[in-house]
């Protein structure tokens, strides 16, 4: 018997995103080529209208979305041979400096990379991506959508 559940793309992908392992984030390098890093998520997924992600303030890719927010996150699940499920996200990154978001995404796994084993440590760095538009893709079929229905 089959489940004839009528999702939207944008329910899709928020249940994707709150099981995949790996993010793939870019940005526009300053050279002006994509930049390119698969990151772990992080420990509070609550939607897709804000994502965060923990790097490094002295990495190039800081540096970057500093200069050009614009940028891109994709994430995926992949089951046997032929079943990819997908989302592409587009849109702008930028570093929080709320001290109290940067508590809220640290995670003690985390300590090992920071001289302050704390959200203290001026090199943590919390990203939040704010997406306008995805593509998702499931069973050979893409299906775009809008993050927040009222943006054009």
């Amino acid at each position: 018997m089959s489940r004839n559940i009528t999702m939207t793309p944008k329910e899709k992908a928020e249940r994707l995103h709150k099981k995949v392992n790996t993010f793939i984030l870019s940005c526009v390098g300053e050279d002006g080529c994509p930049m390119t890093k698969a990151v772990v998520p992080g420990k509070h997924r609550e939607s897709l209208g804000e994502l965060y992600f923990a790097t490094n303030t002295s990495s190039k890719f800081a540096k970057a979305i500093s200069k050009n927010p614009k940028a891109s996150v994709y994430f995926y699940s992949r089951k046997l041979i032929f079943v990819w499920k997908g989302c592409y996200l587009k849109g702008d990154m930028e570093i929080v400096t709320d001290m109290a978001l940067k508590e809220k995404f640290w995670e003690n796994k985390y300590k090992a990379a920071y001289d302050e084993q704390s959200y203290t440590d001026p090199d943590y760095c919390l990203i939040k991506f704010t997406p306008k538009s995805g593509r998702f893709y499931a069973n050979f079929k893409l299906e775009d959508f809008k993050v927040n229905e009222h943006e054009v």
